[in-house]
């Protein structure tokens, strides 16, 4: 059964977040993604971020009280991202919270990023398979998700279908991932949804990272 649980306080870590290029960013710990560095994760974050951040401004105003699901959350480097974005947004973190794609990840990690960061009052988290429907009744305006459905194989066609499911009608999700099988992926978001926008962010073949911005159908 998915838990809830809010952010609490803890002490920063030493990895960068996103902009890392302003000298007040205060540093958390995002982990390092699996066939990765350190460093190398960094800086995949740091350009997801700016990718992420230019697309999410056109969505909504940045005053806009809107609800945001990040989809396989793993530390909450999305969910600081979409914090930023939107101020006045309430944002969950949805994962598994193990071991896996992410090097040390913990939902109590994840929170405390959340708290080191100062948004704690405004993020919470669920543990859940979001192959599983999720049982919360909540409807939101955006589902933002970050180098996860690759890794769950034909399943992700289930996790799509709850994310739809999840989102208001006429709303987004935006997703940034591998598309191994780009065609059977957009063949599933066509069914459902109306690509707005789509950012090629570089690789070629199974490992061709894109963003796109769906938006689901009234």
């Amino acid at each position: 059964m998915a838990a809830v649980k809010q952010s609490t306080s803890g002490s920063a870590q030493p990895h960068r977040g996103i902009h890392d290029s302003q000298a007040n960013r205060i540093e958390v710990d995002f982990g390092t993604y699996h066939h990765s560095t350190a460093q190398e994760s960094n800086e995949i974050r740091q350009r997801a971020g700016r990718s992420f951040s230019a697309l999410l401004g056109s969505l909504y105003p940045s005053g806009s009280s809107i609800r945001i699901l990040d989809a396989g959350c793993g530390l909450g480097f999305l969910m600081q991202v979409a914090a930023e974005c939107f101020p006045k947004a309430h944002i969950t973190g949805v994962d598994l919270f193990e071991h896996g794609s992410i090097s040390g990840i913990s939902m109590d990690k994840a929170a405390k990023n959340m708290q080191s960061l100062g948004i704690d009052s405004r993020t919470s988290f669920l543990k859940h398979n979001l192959a599983q429907l999720m049982e919360s009744a909540t409807q939101y305006d955006l589902v933002l998700s970050n180098l996860v459905f690759h890794n769950i194989g034909k399943a992700r066609f289930k996790a799509y279908a709850n994310i739809f499911e999840a989102l208001k009608p006429g709303a987004f999700f935006v997703i940034g991932d591998l598309f191994p099988d780009d065609k059977a992926d957009m063949d599933y978001f066509r069914e459902r949804s109306t690509l707005i926008n789509e950012s090629d962010e570089g690789g070629a073949g199974p490992w061709k990272y894109k963003i796109k911005v769906l938006r689901k159908q009234s």
